[in-house]
């Protein structure tokens, strides 16, 4: 009787290899489906291909269409000539942003306010070139003449006057000292003729008169006198050239008869006229 041989002790080395060729050995069932999957990649990406070249094809041939076409005046859309103006397109609008509120002006929300006054040396220009308008037109505006018992002509108020405003101006001939005094003889020799209507003064360090003796229909050279008068004189520079005006002294209210002081204080004289001491 034959004994069976017992099987061999296989080392653990041996074992590890034997294993590795059994999962390494391949499957004929796998190496079939993998053969499949290739064949079935070839046959989609040829039908790619294919498709790809027919439509390279189309798009050849609509190019060479449309360029002869284009040769005989035609495009694809409809007959039209090489002349006509080509079709002008509106020019894109930027969109209107609204501003950020933080960009914003405080005058965008409230009315700007402006300041009316006006700088303290254009106000005096203004006032010089007033004046100077009045001095030139001879103006004489809110006064008339009015008959006083005991006293004869005198001029009175028809509106209000402020205080320092212009009055009228003491018309008459400007002439130098010496002539004043010749003049002031030869009018002394017929008191009953002519009146005292000489007004003498100093301009830039020389003396001169204004003499409104003769009747000139102006009004400023009829004031009567009074110490305490509601006017007074004032030398004006116009064109380097004084010039004699009466101004309010205080605020004048109408029907008010206008006075100023003559400034005599000549004994004789005051003798002579006792009036001039009222």
């Amino acid at each position: 009787m034959v004994k069976a041989e017992e099987p061999r002790e296989v080392s653990p080395l041996k074992q590890k290899t034997l294993d590795n060729l059994v999962k390494k050995s391949p499957d004929p069932a796998d190496e079939k489906s993998k053969v499949e999957k290739r064949e079935g990649n070839v046959r989609r990406e040829e039908k790619r291909t294919e498709k790809g070249q027919t439509q390279a094809g189309v798009e050849k041939k609509s190019v060479k269409e449309e360029g002869k076409l284009a040769k005989e005046g035609k495009t694809t859309k409809g007959a039209r000539k090489k002349t006509d103006k080509p079709v002008s397109r509106p020019k894109r609008q930027p969109k209107q942003t609204e501003e950020p509120f933080d960009m914003r002006k405080l005058s965008d929300f409230y009315p700007v306010r402006r300041s009316k006054r006006q700088p303290l040396s254009k106000l005096k220009d203004r006032e010089s070139q007033e004046l100077r308008e009045k001095i030139e037109s001879k103006c004489s505006d809110g006064l008339e003449i009015r008959q006083i018992e005991g006293k004869g002509r005198g001029v009175f108020s028809t509106r209000h006057f402020p205080r320092k405003s212009f009055v009228v101006e003491y018309s008459g001939t400007l002439i130098s000292f010496e002539e004043a005094k010749r003049r002031e003889a030869e009018y002394a020799l017929q008191p009953d003729k002519f009146g005292c209507y000489m007004y003498y003064f100093s301009f830039k360090n020389k003396k001169y008169c204004v003499d409104g003796t003769a009747e000139d229909g102006t009004l400023g050279r009829l004031l009567n006198h009074s110490i305490n008068g509601n006017v007074e004189t004032k030398l004006v520079d116009v064109n380097s050239a004084p010039v004699l005006i009466l101004v309010a002294k205080t605020d004048i209210p109408p029907n008010t008869e206008l006075c100023y002081d003559y400034g005599e204080r000549s004994k004789d004289v005051i003798d002579s006229h006792p009036w001039l001491t009222s």
